[in-house]
C-alpha cells in the first residue's frame, strides 16, 4: 500500500466511527495485506480521530498475527459510555498496569526487571467493546487490527494489593438480580508476558510509552453481555470488585 492508500484507509474507518457506525469492508485497494500495513493504518487512524494514546492493549503474538492497539480513553466512576448505542454491551474483566516512568524507544531490548520496575500500580479494569466493521462484512484479522482490535476504551476499577494476578479464581457478574458465575484466569497464565512483549515490540517500530500510560493484557473471562443502562457488578474473587453502569455517549468529534 502507498502512504496515500494507508491514509485514505485510516480516513474511511474514522468517519465511521465518528459516526458511532459499524463500518463496511474497506475498498479493495484500501485492505491491509501484511501486519505492517494494518498497523500502519492503525496509527493513521488515531491521527485522523486526533485521539490522544492513553495506554495500550496488548496479547501475545501468534503466526501473522500481532496482538496491539493503542487505547484513546480511560474511564471510572458510576458511568461506562460507549459509542455506539446498543441494548447490550461487550466488555471484558482484565487487569490494567499504570506506568511509573517513560520505557522510550532502544536499540537493545527491555528486561523483564526493567518493565516491571516501571510498574507503578495494577488495578481491575474492563476493556469496553466496540465492533468496528458490519457483523457480515467479512472482515478478517488485518483488518481488525487496522481498526484498533475491538478496543474503544478502559475503565479503570479499584487497585490491587498484589501487581499481578495469576491464580484461578470465581469471577461473579451480577445485574438485574441475576448471577452469572465463571472460573476465571489469564489467557497466558502470567499476565505480565503481554506486556514484556509489548514494550520491546513498539520499541522495534520506534515507538515508546509513558509515564501514566495504561497497559491491558488480556480477558480473565472471554467477552461478556451486559444490557444498557443498568447497574453491573464484576466480583473479582477476593481481589475486589467493579460496579458501574454501561451507557451509550454522544459519538466521539
Amino acid at each position: 500500500m502507498t502512504p496515500e492508500q494507508i491514509q485514505q484507509a485510516a480516513a474511511w474507518l474514522a468517519d465511521y466511527r465518528r459516526r458511532g457506525e459499524a463500518a463496511p469492508l474497506l475498498p479493495a485497494e484500501l485492505r491491509p495485506g501484511s501486519l505492517a500495513e494494518a498497523f500502519a493504518i492503525q496509527q493513521w487512524l488515531f491521527i485522523e480521530l486526533d485521539l490522544p494514546v492513553v495506554g495500550w492493549k496488548a496479547g501475545l503474538p501468534g503466526p501473522d498475527k500481532w496482538v496491539l492497539a493503542p487505547i484513546a480513553s480511560v474511564q471510572q466512576g458510576e458511568l461506562c459510555l460507549f459509542e455506539q448505542k446498543s441494548e447490550q454491551y461487550s466488555i471484558e474483566p482484565e487487569l490494567a498496569f499504570l506506568l511509573s516512568t517513560d520505557l522510550p524507544a532502544l536499540n537493545e531490548a527491555y528486561s523483564e526487571a526493567e518493565i516491571k520496575a516501571a510498574i507503578a500500580a495494577t488495578h481491575l479494569a474492563l476493556e469496553l467493546i466496540i465492533r468496528p466493521y458490519k457483523a457480515d462484512a467479512g472482515a478478517e484479522f488485518f483488518d481488525q487490527l487496522a481498526a484498533g482490535l475491538f478496543n474503544q476504551g478502559l475503565y479503570i476499577g479499584p487497585a490491587l494489593a498484589e501487581e499481578s494476578l495469576s491464580e484461578k479464581f470465581e469471577l461473579v457478574l451480577e445485574y438485574s438480580g441475576l448471577q452469572q458465575k465463571f472460573d476465571a484466569q489469564h489467557p497466558n497464565l502470567d499476565p505480565l508476558l503481554p506486556l514484556y512483549w509489548l514494550v520491546n515490540h513498539l520499541s522495534q517500530q520506534g515507538i515508546g510509552l509513558k509515564q501514566g500510560q495504561w497497559v491491558i493484557t488480556g480477558s480473565y473471562a472471554g467477552v461478556m453481555q451486559v444490557p444498557a443502562d443498568t447497574l453491573v457488578k464484576l466480583e473479582f474473587g477476593a481481589f475486589g470488585q467493579i460496579s458501574t453502569q454501561c451507557s451509550h455517549n454522544a459519538v466521539i468529534s
